[in-house]
């Protein structure tokens, strides 16, 4: 039956491709953050407008890492922990404002692959 054939979902992203999404992803928070803080609007303020504006794509991307090759459920389940990217672009602002220059908290709150 031609009308049934459906693509194979791709394979699952390696530990390596999912790490360096998230790098990818922090390294744009900390390019990012002098240009959009204007140290006025809150430090949440500031992490939405980065995770909506110039991180959005390896915010992303990223998230696709470790998405890919899940069940629709886990991915469901993944995407439902939106306070790992926004906490991680909150750990920039706010280690902006205090002139530091510590990496934040990587997003790794991923489920398992083989959710029971």
């Amino acid at each position: 039956m031609a009308g049934c054939n459906t693509t194979p979902p791709p394979p699952p992203a390696s530990e390596a491709e999912q790490s360096a999404a998230v790098d990818r992803f922090v390294n744009c928070l900390y390019r990012n953050v002098a240009k959009v803080d204007d140290r006025v609007s809150d430090a949440g303020t500031i992490a939405t407008v980065m995770l909506q504006g110039p991180c959005a794509a390896a915010n992303a991307a990223s998230q696709e890492a470790y998405t890919r090759g899940m069940s629709e459920r886990e991915r469901i389940i993944f995407e439902s922990n939106v306070t790992a990217p926004f906490q991680a672009a909150l750990d920039v602002v706010i280690n902006h404002r205090k002139g530091k220059k510590a990496p934040p908290r990587k997003p790794t709150e991923a489920p398992s692959r083989r959710m029971q």
